[in-house]
This record gives structure tokens, C-alpha cells and sequence, in this order.
């Protein structure tokens, strides 16, 4: 178990959505917080929420430079990173062959390369640290249980959500003996702003309903990835149902591409009517 008082977490994606839920909840554990996503005035109105305790850092994390300050901010003002977490990314609502080569572009560049990025420059200087709780740091991912199946429309998406996954596996064997856990996270659907934002890529806008059992709430992500903070996993699987579903699809994928289908036939639907309408 490890203790949060005093831990050192840098959030990417922390101006809204699963970031900042996850930066309120550690903050009530009196972590010590980084507090990075582009939108700075969002950040510093969160962190004056949160008491101007923590330090905001302005970064787009598709730019290797941006995650490179991020790390490098964090070891000036406090000395080391107990826990990583690589959140920042976005969606596309749009068909594979529908989506640009630019677009597949820019989504790899924030959802996989900003992971990677980061990566890069934090590892070295968790290997220097010194354990704490058993660890040295930690590298939490947040992807998607889009990366266990691909979605109709998330194609995009959900191919970088695959890729943070492959990164999270290899990563958890080559540094466990060194320390630092490696940790991914599998939301389902999620009350954020995502919808809105993959809708403004794309052409398609997905049917939602409230009471949608396969949608949860960022309060509820962030209270499980702070579990997987303290105890580190390999995954934290917010809704437990999305697993079971997932593994089973693994053994008959063809009964998974069937139900896919109707899903995807619905929101075929859905747009025609709301074109005609």
C-alpha cells in the first residue's frame, strides 16, 4: 500500500473530463500535483479550486518538446515522480476509411506518441529515485476498453487505445524489476467532453442516452484509478461487465462482430434520420 500523502502525480489531460475528477480526488488525499493539458486558464481554475496548491503546466502533448517540460518542471518544483499519469488524448467519430491520413496522424501523435513522449523523459529520472512503498514511480495509462475491441466509428481511436495497451504490457516485465509499476486503465464510455469533441473531428454523431448502462461517470474512474495508485495493478478496469465482455470476445469474435453490427446499424440510422429530419 502505498502512501498518497506527499506523493508527487503528474496528470496530463487534467483541464477537465477524467484528469481533473482524478486530480480532485488526490488532492483530497493531499498528493502533490502536476497539472498539465493545453487549456491554461482551465488548469489554473482548478488548481485555484483546489487551493493553488499545485503547479500547472501549460503542454499539448502531441509535441515532444511539451512532455519533455512537463518532466522537467515536475523535478525542479518537487524532486521526483512517484506516478505518471499519461491521460491526454481524443477521439474521432468517423469510419476507418473516412478518416484522413492526416487525422490518423495528428490522433497517434497525442494518444500514443504523447504517451511515449513522456515515457521517455520520466523513466530515467524514476530510476534515480529512491523506493518508496516498495516503488520507485509508477507509469499509469489511461486507455480504453476500446483497446481489447475495436468500435465502429473509433476505429482511430481505438487503434491508439490498442497501441498505449501494447506499450503498458511490454513496459510492466521491463521494469518491474527496477520498481516502477506499470499500470493501464480500461474506461468505458464516459461523461466528459470526448463525445462532443470526437463529434467536431468527424462526420458522425453516436445516439447517447442517460441512462445507458455501458456509460459511467469520471467520479467513479477517478475513485478506481486512485485505488490503482495506491495499489498498483496491471489494469483497473472501471466497470467490471466491460471485462468480462471483452474476454469473451476474444473466444467468439464473430458473435462480437454481430452485435457490433447492430450497433453500427443504429447510428447508421440515427444520422440518416437526423439528416432527413
Amino acid at each position: 500500500m502505498r502512501d498518497l500523502r506527499g506523493m508527487v502525480v503528474v496528470i496530463t489531460g487534467a483541464s477537465a473530463g477524467i484528469g481533473a475528477a482524478l486530480a480532485r480526488s488526490l488532492h483530497r488525499c493531499d498528493a502533490k500535483l502536476v497539472l498539465a493539458a493545453r487549456r491554461k486558464e482551465r488548469l489554473d481554475s482548478l488548481n485555484a479550486e483546489l487551493g493553488n496548491e499545485h503547479h500547472v503546466v501549460q503542454a499539448d502533448v502531441a509535441r515532444e518538446q511539451d512532455c519533455r517540460n512537463i518532466i522537467d518542471e515536475t523535478i525542479a518544483r518537487f524532486g521526483r515522480i512517484d506516478t505518471l499519469v499519461a491521460n491526454a488524448g481524443y477521439g474521432i467519430y468517423e469510419t476507418v476509411d473516412q478518416t484522413s491520413p492526416a487525422q490518423f496522424r495528428d490522433i497517434f501523435a497525442a494518444n500514443v506518441f504523447g504517451t511515449t513522449d513522456l515515457i521517455h523523459a520520466a523513466i530515467p529520472e524514476m530510476l534515480k529515485q529512491h523506493a518508496e512503498d516498495g516503488y520507485r514511480g509508477q507509469v499509469m495509462i489511461v486507455s480504453s476498453v476500446a483497446a481489447r475491441r475495436g468500435v465502429p466509428y473509433l476505429g482511430a481511436y481505438s487503434a491508439t487505445k490498442a497501441a498505449q495497451l501494447s506499450i503498458a504490457e511490454a513496459m510492466r516485465v521491463e521494469l518491474a524489476d527496477n520498481k516502477i509499476a506499470v499500470t493501464s486503465v480500461h474506461p468505458i464510455m464516459t461523461k466528459t467532453e470526448f463525445g462532443t469533441t470526437a463529434e467536431s473531428r468527424g462526420r458522425i454523431v453516436l445516439p447517447r442516452s442517460d441512462r445507458d448502462l455501458m456509460t459511467q461517470s469520471v467520479e467513479h474512474v477517478a475513485r478506481r484509478m486512485v485505488e490503482g495508485i495506491a495499489r498498483p495493478r496491471a489494469e483497473v478496469w472501471p466497470s467490471a461487465v466491460s471485462r468480462i465482455l471483452v474476454g469473451l470476445g476474444t473466444l467468439i469474435p464473430m458473435t462480437v462482430d454481430r452485435m457490433m453490427a447492430g450497433y453500427y446499424q443504429r447510428v447508421v440510422d440515427s444520422n440518416r434520420a437526423s439528416k432527413d429530419g
